[in-house]
């Protein structure tokens, strides 16, 4: 936990120098109107903004249009691992039962005519 902060605080400096080294640099921007004299550093987070929505918006659409084969998929594997479960679970009886019946065998002695 103290390396992952330690890491963020490192991340954290080296954007700040970043942006504090590049803010003379300007350029201009249009999005239905031009923008003039605009940080590029101001620039690069805008865009990244953007993109956290726009990725945010695909997962929401996609996971809108497919929720029931998700859930047909996850309960077909439930049932098909309670179906192991049980084959496992009869398998176990069968045998217990066969070493019961094999130990019954053993002290009866076998009758001979």
């Amino acid at each position: 936990m103290i390396i992952s902060l330690v890491l963020i605080l490192l991340l954290v400096i080296f954007m700040a120098f970043f942006i504090g080294l590049n803010l003379s640099n300007a350029c201009t921007f249009w999005f239905f109107k031009t923008y003039t004299d605009l940080p590029v550093a101001v620039l690069a987070l805008i865009a990244f903004g953007a993109g956290i929505i726009f990725a945010l918006l695909f997962i929401l659409v996609a996971k809108m249009r497919a929720p029931a084969s998700d859930a047909e998929v996850r309960a077909q594997k439930k049932l098909e691992k309670k179906a192991k479960a049980e084959e496992k679970l009869r398998l176990a009886k069968e045998k217990q039962a066969e070493k019961e019946a094999a130990k019954e065998a053993k002290k009866k002695p076998a009758v001979v005519e």
